[in-house]
């Protein structure tokens, strides 16, 4: 009688260990992480009241970047990521570039490059089966440092657009998860500042869960 007593509160014992664990292990989703890639369509705000700041550069641009985002529970995310980003110049200045593998020297344009490193956290709402469907709404800061150069081009010579300025941004975003891996956000970004991004349009996708 004894003996059986002894298994029973043994079993009972091992099955709270076992159970709290698993409340733990829940609790730990912040180590659970994606890595992904996004784009964006960005319109830039360049214009100010005094004419010799301007910037001269395309109402819009387009960048490409690499993400690592997680969760904390059921409801709070976080991420950080670098960009990279082309902006087509208004006011490009010309040099002579010689090609690499002919030797051939031809007329090559300045346009607008960078890249921006950001971080961003927030909550969110899951819907349906499984939080296949994510609504939220993020916070953050973007550092911007962009250059008017020619591509590919080492002795042409280069301006940094330091007018370009970093900001604070909201950014609602809507995701759907495939699977435990792909997942797919959409994303609006408003960015505070008086130059630099005025706004985006954010697509996001996962490719890998560790």
């Amino acid at each position: 009688m004894r003996c059986t007593i002894k298994v029973l509160l043994n079993l009972a014992l091992i099955s709270m260990l076992l159970t709290y664990t698993k409340v733990r292990a829940n609790d730990l989703d912040f180590y659970k992480y994606h890595i992904g890639v996004k784009t964006s369509y960005l319109n830039v705000n360049n214009q100010t009241n005094k004419p010799a700041q301007n910037l001269f550069l395309e109402d819009f641009g387009a960048s490409l970047g690499a993400f690592y985002s997680g969760q904390y529970n059921s409801y709070m995310s976080f991420a950080v990521g670098i960009d990279f980003i082309y902006i087509e110049d208004k006011l490009p200045f010309s040099e002579s570039v010689r090609n690499e593998f002919t030797g051939e020297l031809s007329s090559k344009e300045s346009s607008i490059f960078g890249k921006a490193i950001y971080a961003e956290g927030g909550i969110f709402y899951p819907f349906l089966y499984q939080n296949q469907l994510q609504i939220g709404i993020l916070g953050g800061y973007r550092y911007n440092d962009l250059t008017r150069t020619i591509f590919r081009c080492e002795q042409c010579q280069e301006q940094e657009l330091y007018q370009f300025e970093n900001s604070a941004y909201v950014k609602p975003f809507i995701k759907y998860k495939f699977s435990a891996r792909f997942s797919l956000q959409i994303a609006y970004s408003h960015y505070f500042n008086e130059m630099g991004f005025d706004n985006s349009i954010d697509l996001q996708v996962t490719l890998v869960k560790f």
